[in-house]
């Protein structure tokens, strides 16, 4: 995929989330509120996704899901806002160059490959409860009635809903390739995930 295709496939997608995450009420301002939640939430979850896969040495690029963009916008509205199914797109991953070396233990490794699959998918949980745990504290510094602590909050809580929501250990959802991993492993990013969205 081309840089500027990914773009506006990002972009498509974070429109599409933050309307969905708006609904019912599209006033300007909550817009604001919550596209800055989705901007740091999706953006930088699909970015930890694509650069831990860099990191590994596999070509990634984000794409994204006409079918999981209309399942977002069609069960907000349907949920009256109630639930959003995040899952507009994801990072495509194809595979690296793989050589051998009598001289060095680089070969291709079902193992190694089922670990580095797992941090991959794990990295985007993690940076959403980090930027969550974050906006919590910041938000206790600042005025409980004013806009900045909406947005704080708004932010933690739509980071803490993308983490719980992309480690449940189902279908092509992330956790279930943690989970098959490693169950300590999701145990890890998906308890912390789970406490956090209650006490939001």
């Amino acid at each position: 995929m081309t840089r500027n295709r990914e773009i506006v496939h990002l972009v498509a997608s974070l429109i599409v989330l933050t309307i969905a995450f708006t609904y019912p009420s599209l006033s300007p301002e909550k817009m604001l509120i919550v596209a800055f939640g989705v901007g740091t939430g999706f953006l930088l979850h699909e970015l930890a996704h694509k650069f831990t896969a860099q990191k590994y040495g596999y070509e990634a690029d984000y794409e994204a899901s006409p079918m999981g963009l209309l399942l977002a916008l069609g069960l907000s509205i349907i949920t009256k806002g109630g639930f959003v199914f995040a899952a507009p797109g994801a990072v495509m991953i194809r595979s690296r160059q793989v050589f051998y070396s009598p001289l060095e233990d680089r070969y291709w490794d079902s193992l190694q490959s089922a670990k580095e699959f797992a941090y991959i998918s794990v990295s985007g949980a993690v940076v959403n409860l980090m930027l969550a745990i974050s906006f919590i504290i910041a938000s206790f510094f600042v005025t409980p009635s004013g806009m900045a602590y909406a947005v704080l909050r708004t932010g933690a809580f739509i980071n803490v809903f993308l983490a719980g929501f992309n480690m449940i250990p189902f279908g092509p959802l992330d956790g279930a390739k943690v989970w098959r991993y490693n169950p300590v492993l999701w145990g890890i990013v998906g308890i912390p995930a789970i406490v956090l969205f209650l006490f939001l």
